[in-house]
């Protein structure tokens, strides 16, 4: 999977021995908050319990906090206070910082060894100035000892050299154990530890009614949540030529990212699609006032253009498959999708990838063409929303035959509705777009009305070794006033499908292996004199 960022993929959490008390539960992700539910259990006296929540995160919303108790029992009120906690570090934390305590000490070891070696080299290079001089004064006798000097020399040159070598071999070293404290620095930041912990201490009074023991519950909005869908298409073609009916597989994950101040450990994630940050206030509407200013009497016809992903069309059917691993939980307006596992994100901040769903459809690829867009010829293929749920906007990484083709983005898609995706251009075909005609022809003698013609055309050549279909689509101006016709010109080549709602023209080419063939699109605009022409493209 191709990202910008490394994901830490999210630990699938088996069920902890030994957990710490009021454990994470269950959390519902939004798309900027989160709502965590904690339980524990306690034992009841004089029919009355005592739960305590200890350091919640500081940042919670107070007003949030709801708790309940499990069987007859009932809670009966929630009490908050501020609490500091000493020396309350993350052991991930601890641990590194116990490694780059014993790199330290490592660090400072190689430091004093490397100032021991240079004493001795200086040591030594004074010890050989001070011989230089005195085989000076030697070699004015008359049979100097050249044999000592030799000795000497050899001596002198070998501790040096082994000298040289050791500071090169602790220098290094050096090298090797900061570039591993940085690297521990950087995860102990990425951490955030701190020697004093704030947070929320909540005590919940609970009723007990007869029970002995009693399970209690208490959730609580707290902000720094987010998740986001991604999808993987892979389409399997049926045939050799890469095009037609084929299989289509559908993975469906979803990237959280969480900031809180607390670790998700072995909870039950819900995705929302909720947005609650949009208040609960009624909205009124605001005072709107018009201003107005008289304008010239010209008029003007603006041409614009359409892109590929407003088409709409059938897809393929969808295929029997088995229920979907990921659950769905109704919220009226919204939804949320349950993970089929318990899972375990960290407070860190980092993006976690976790696998939600699979699925597969029938679909069909095809060749399509927009030489006004852009002169290539892509492969197109169109299924139906496989899964039970519908497919959120996000993005989709696309794999055609197993290798990876890029991101395309996914709109907002029921289940059930088509869905349309490029699979990339085809390098086996080269498509041409020519203008052939710019003409502006005045009024008649008799007439008040002016003629803007144009012309195109288009060459679409097969390079592969087999008759391919390709589905080309150009578009002419669309007119939404009585004054302003717009006709297709005779030099049109025949053949082709109009949507005049949009003014797309579909052409349906026929391609033989190795041949080339042309069409050509020719359309008027017909509209009074006194009007200007401005084209958006």
């Amino acid at each position: 999977m191709s990202m910008v960022t490394i994901l830490a993929v999210a630990t699938l959490a088996a069920p902890a021995a030994g957990s710490s008390e009021a454990p994470v539960d269950r959390v519902v992700i939004y798309a900027d908050r989160a709502e965590v539910t904690r339980r524990t259990t306690v034992s009841c006296s004089a029919d009355r319990a005592r739960a305590l929540f200890p350091l919640l995160p500081a940042g919670l919303d107070v007003r949030t906090l709801r708790a309940s108790a499990s069987g007859r029992a009932r809670a009966v009120g929630t009490s908050s206070r501020p609490v500091t906690r000493e020396q309350n570090l993350d052991q991930r934390a601890a641990e590194l910082q116990q490694r780059i305590r014993r790199l330290d000490q490592q660090i400072r070891v190689v430091d004093e060894q490397r100032g021991l070696l240079d004493k001795r080299l200086a040591t030594l290079f004074a010890y050989q100035n001070y011989f230089v001089n005195l085989a000076s004064e030697s070699m004015r006798n008359a049979r100097p000892d050249t044999g000592r000097w030799s000795q000497v020399l050899e001596f002198l040159r070998t501790q040096r050299l082994d000298g040289v070598a050791k500071t090169a071999g602790l220098a290094v070293q050096r090298r090797q154990f900061a570039r591993q404290r940085e690297l521990l620095q950087r995860r102990l930041a990425h951490l955030a530890p701190a020697r004093t912990r704030s947070g929320l201490e909540v005590e919940v009074a609970v009723e007990c009614r007869g029970e002995s023991t009693v399970g209690v519950s208490l959730s609580y909005v707290v902000a720094g949540a987010t998740w986001k869908p991604e999808y993987d298409l892979r389409f399997l073609p049926g045939g050799r030529g890469g095009v037609g009916p084929g299989r289509l597989e559908l993975g469906v994950s979803v990237v959280v990212r969480q900031s809180t101040g607390e670790d998700w450990e072995n909870a039950r994630l819900l995705l929302s699609t909720a947005k609650p940050r949009l208040g609960a206030e009624t909205p009124y509407p605001a005072r709107l006032t018009v201003y107005a200013r008289e304008t010239g009497k010209e008029k003007v016809l603006v041409e614009a253009t359409e892109r590929r992903e407003s088409l709409a069309g059938s897809g393929g059917q969808v295929s029997t498959r088995a229920p979907s691993a990921a659950a769905i939980e109704d919220r009226g307006q919204s939804f949320a999708l349950v993970m089929p596992r318990r899972v375990t994100v960290r407070s860190d901040g980092r993006p976690y990838w976790m696998p939600l769903d699979r699925a597969s459809a029938r679909a069909r690829a095809r060749l399509v063409a927009v030489p006004k867009l852009r002169p290539a010829v892509f492969q197109v293929v169109k299924f139906r929303n496989p899964a039970p749920y519908p497919l959120l906007a996000g993005r989709a990484h696309v794999f055609r035959r197993g290798s990876f083709v890029g991101d395309v983005s996914v709109k907002y898609t029921a289940p059930g509705e088509p869905v349309e995706v490029s699979l990339g251009p085809d390098g086996r075909f080269r498509v041409e777009r020519r203008e052939i005609g710019d003409k502006d022809r005045g009024p008649g003698f008799l007439s008040s009305t002016k003629h803007i013609e144009r012309a195109f055309r288009i060459l679409v050549q097969n390079n592969s070794r087999s008759a391919q279909t390709v589905e080309v689509t150009e578009n002419i101006p669309v007119s939404k006033i009585e004054d302003v016709e717009v006709e297709l010109g005779e030099k049109t080549s025949k053949g082709y499908q109009l949507d005049a709602h949009r003014g797309f023209v579909t052409w349906k080419l026929r391609l033989p292996a190795g041949r080339e063939k042309g069409i050509d699109l020719a359309y008027t605009i017909h509209l009074p004199e006194d009007w200007k022409v401005n084209i958006r493209r």
